[in-house]
C-alpha cells in the first residue's frame, strides 16, 4: 500500500518545492499540506503515514509540536527538517522522539532515499554531529563491516563517484526505484541518511576509494 504523507511548513516555496520531489517517489501516493502544527492536527489521523515537519515555524514550533502530532497520527512516522545544521538540534529531534532529521540543504536523491528509510521504519539522522545515537552515529572502530550485498556494492561504488541515482540506474542496468531502495539500504547499513555522508563512512571502512575530479 503506498504512503500517504504531510508536509508541515510555513513557508508556502518551501513546501511547494519539497512537494516537487516528494512526489517522484514511488511508494507515495498522496501528499497534504499544512502551514502550521494546528493545521496539521486538523487532518483527519488515520490518513497519515508519514510527517516531514519544519523545526521552525511561527507560534508552535515542530520541537514543541512533535508530541501533539505524535499523539494524533499514532501510526505516522514524523521526521524533521530543519534549515539548522547545529548538532543540538539533531540531538534535540532524537530525545524527543522523531523519527529522523532533514537538513533542507539535503539533495532531491538524499530527501527520496531518507523517505525509503522512514518508511521502512527506519530511523534516519545524519552521521556523526554529536546528536542521534543509533542509526545516526558513524559505527565505532572495530564495528563489524556491513553485509551488503554485490549489487549494493555496484551501487555503492558508482555512488562514491557522484553519480547521482538516474546515472546509476542506467550504468547498472536498473530501474530508477531499484537503485533507490539499494541507496537506502546502503544507508541504513552504514548508519548514514546522505550519499555525503555514505561516502566518507565508506571510504573508512575501506569499501571504496576516494574519487578525484579534474577542475579543468
Amino acid at each position: 500500500m503506498r504512503a500517504r504523507l504531510l508536509l508541515v511548513d510555513d513557508h508556502t516555496l518551501f513546501r511547494t518545492g519539497l512537494r516537487l520531489i516528494v512526489e517522484d517517489h514511488p511508494d507515495v501516493a498522496a501528499i497534504s499540506e499544512a502551514g502550521s502544527v494546528a493545521d496539521a492536527c486538523a487532518h483527519p489521523r488515520e490518513d497519515i503515514d508519514l510527517v516531514l515537519l519544519d523545526i521552525q515555524m511561527p507560534g508552535m514550533s515542530g520541537l514543541d509540536g512533535l508530541r501533539l502530532l505524535r499523539q494524533h497520527c499514532r501510526k505516522a512516522r514524523i521526521v524533521l527538517v530543519s534549515a539548522s545544521v547545529a548538532p543540538d538540534a539533531v540531538h534535540e529531534a532524537w530525545s524527543r522522539g522523531a523519527d529522523g532529521f532533514l537538513f533542507k540543504s539535503a539533495s532531491g536523491d538524499d530527501i527520496l532515499n531518507a523517505i525509503t528509510l522512514a518508511l521502512a521504519g527506519q530511523p534516519c539522522f545524519p552521521i556523526s554531529l554529536g546528536g542521534a545515537p543509533g542509526a545516526g552515529n558513524a559505527r565505532p572502530a572495530g564495528a563489524p563491516t556491513p553485509a551488503l550485498t554485490a549489487r549494493q556494492l555496484d551501487v555503492l561504488e558508482l555512488l562514491c563517484t557522484g553519480k547521482p541515482n538516474k546515472v546509476i540506474a542506467r550504468d547498472l542496468g536498473l530501474s530508477e526505484n531499484t537503485v533507490r531502495v539499494h541507496v537506502a539500504a546502503i544507508f541504513a547499513q552504514l548508519g548514514v541518511n546522505s550519499r555525503s555522508a555514505a561516502l566518507l563512512t565508506a571510504q573508512r571502512m575501506g569499501l571504496c576509494t576516494p574519487q578525484f575530479h579534474d577542475a579543468t
